[in-house]
């Protein structure tokens, strides 16, 4: 049993907490890694999230943003995650929660209100896709405040609401700086490290599942420090929806991601397909390739029904 003296002051807090509290949902052991590969059915949900829905359902992970309404002010709170947490049978959900590193949207409820009639200089152009969201220059000092490093940043939010880790979104965003920052891959890694360097402190058990960016993973550093990969439409959906990627795309993700497998990172995969047929065949492929498949739909605005 570790001793009272090998706790850092938040850990020791936060167990006396749990303990006074009666929670039935403890921190997770270290072993991240081995709690991602027992996972089966999981899934990402960003909209309209019904807790009671969640806790009855069969998945052994989920993926949710911890606002539930950000006009009201509304998260997910800390009795609700403890619900998220035990799966019918008694057994533990993994619950994590989503993190923007590489983009802002300003619509959300962690923007200030002035920022959103005069950003600041470190944020970027508009991303077309997705109105609202802006390119950030992830690795000035004051994004990395609002994310991780200030008292009360996001992640703090995250950790404080008892969150078994957090899913990293737009770890890919050095792409969009390519022409103007010759270290935008480096200074990715970077961030992440700092991050990781904040959890092994104040929670070693905290799971990190990053999204995408495949140029990373010829770098060890950076897989060292991350637990998961989800892949986003890894066989279909490039071209257009239902029509599967080419041999090449295919082959050029896959390459990346087996550096990552053999490395000892859990390999998700999400598909975005609507034809029912199409999405049972995109499942079993991607369990023949030894990863971890979600169907999902691009709103992420619900749990799935695919048996």
């Amino acid at each position: 049993m570790t001793g009272w003296s090998g706790l850092t002051r938040r850990t020791a807090l936060a167990l006396m907490a749990l303990l006074a509290s009666g929670a039935t949902s403890p921190a997770l052991p270290l072993n991240r890694r081995r709690h991602l590969r027992d996972v089966v059915r999981w899934a990402i949900q960003y909209q309209y999230i019904d807790i009671g829905a969640i806790a009855a359902s069969e998945l052994d992970l989920i993926v949710l943003d911890p606002s539930l309404d950000d006009a009201a002010g509304h998260f997910i709170a800390p009795e609700d995650l403890d619900r998220l947490k035990r799966k019918p049978d008694g057994r533990r959900r993994l619950v994590l929660a989503y993190l923007p590193v590489g983009e802002v949207d300003t619509k959300r409820w962690y923007w200030p209100e002035n920022w959103r009639r005069t950003p600041p200089d470190w944020v970027g152009s508009e991303n077309p896709a997705w109105p609202g969201a802006r390119h950030v220059r992830f690795w000035h000092p004051a994004w990395r405040d609002m994310l991780f490093e200030r008292n009360g940043s996001l992640l703090d939010r995250i950790l404080d609401a008892g969150y078994d880790g957090t899913f990293l979104d737009r770890v890919d965003a050095y792409f969009d700086w390519r022409d103007e920052r010759a270290t935008a891959q480096d200074d990715m890694i970077d961030l992440i490290a700092a991050l990781r360097q904040k959890l092994d402190a104040v929670r070693p058990g905290f799971i990190l599942l990053s999204q995408n960016a495949e140029h990373l993973m010829v770098h060890r550093r950076y897989l060292d420090l991350i637990d998961g990969v989800n892949k986003e439409s890894l066989l279909s959906g490039l071209a257009s929806e239902n029509r599967r990627n080419s041999d090449g795309d295919v082959a050029w993700s896959l390459h990346y991601l087996r550096l990552a497998q053999e490395a000892g990172v859990v390999i998700f995969a999400t598909e975005y397909a609507s034809d029912r047929r199409l999405r049972t065949h995109l499942r079993a492929e991607i369990a023949g390739l030894g990863f971890k498949p979600f169907m999902g739909v691009r709103a992420l605005d619900r749990l799935p029904t695919d048996p």
